[in-house]
């Protein structure tokens, strides 16, 4: 059988598709906080999500509520153009109202990358999980930092690990299969005919398990987001 997601939502354009999914993020937010108290999002990078979290700072989130982690991020200082932790300052944090001690960066200042994933893996450790977790897809299949033909494919004893990604000659940081599963929802954010393909080959085909996003299964549900143009 072909992978198949619980949800799958189709936007017009890239436009509606930013809207549709921060109108969901927010009401999310809010039945989260509703019961629980907090909201405990992990954050993607790329250009798709710098859209949405620019859009999410229009948008009534509880934001005295909401506790930001990442899904994955590059070996780089925290200013550096390449962090994920950046663009999210720069499109999300500087804009709206959320306490410093609710944003949980990834650390990548450890002259060792295993270090640094050992301490963000300690402070996974204290959460409950995550509530939502934001990704997107690589045009080889890969979701977070999770590349194919890579040891943290395979890494079952951590929430978090270091992975160097040959292709790349770059070590990044992620967020593992064991702790993403463990989610209450997880999206898919996909945008553009440059990822059609993928999109096909998952959803199409069978035998699709070289695909490292395929195996992102979360406890609770698994939501894609595409617009017409990613899935035409």
């Amino acid at each position: 059988m072909s992978y198949q997601p619980d949800q799958l939502i189709v936007a017009t354009d890239a436009t509606q598709l930013i809207e549709d999914v921060a109108n969901n993020i927010v009401s999310y937010a809010q039945s989260c906080v509703d019961k629980h108290q907090q909201f405990n999002i992990a954050l993607a990078g790329g250009s798709t999500p710098a859209s949405l979290y620019q859009a999410l700072t229009n948008k009534p989130m509880p934001w005295h509520a909401c506790h930001f982690y990442f899904g994955d991020e590059r070996m780089v200082a925290h200013d550096h153009l390449d962090s994920n932790y950046a663009m999210a300052r720069r499109t999300l944090f500087d804009h709206a109202p959320i306490a410093a001690d609710n944003i949980h960066p990834i650390p990548t200042d450890c002259d060792d990358p295993r270090q640094c994933a050992a301490q963000y893996a300690q402070q996974l450790d204290i959460t409950q999980g995550m509530d939502l977790v934001l990704l997107g897809i690589g045009t080889d299949g890969h979701t977070a930092s999770l590349f194919p033909d890579t040891d943290i494919l395979d890494k079952t004893d951590s929430n978090a690990a270091a992975c160097y990604v040959e292709k790349l000659g770059a070590w990044r940081i992620s967020m593992t299969y064991p702790f993403i599963n463990k989610s209450k929802q997880v999206i898919i954010l996909i945008q553009g005919k440059g990822k059609r393909e993928i999109v096909d080959a998952i959803l199409n085909q069978e035998h699709t398990s070289q695909y490292p996003v395929t195996k992102v299964r979360p406890a609770g549900e698994l939501i894609w987001h595409l617009d017409e143009a990613a899935i035409k």
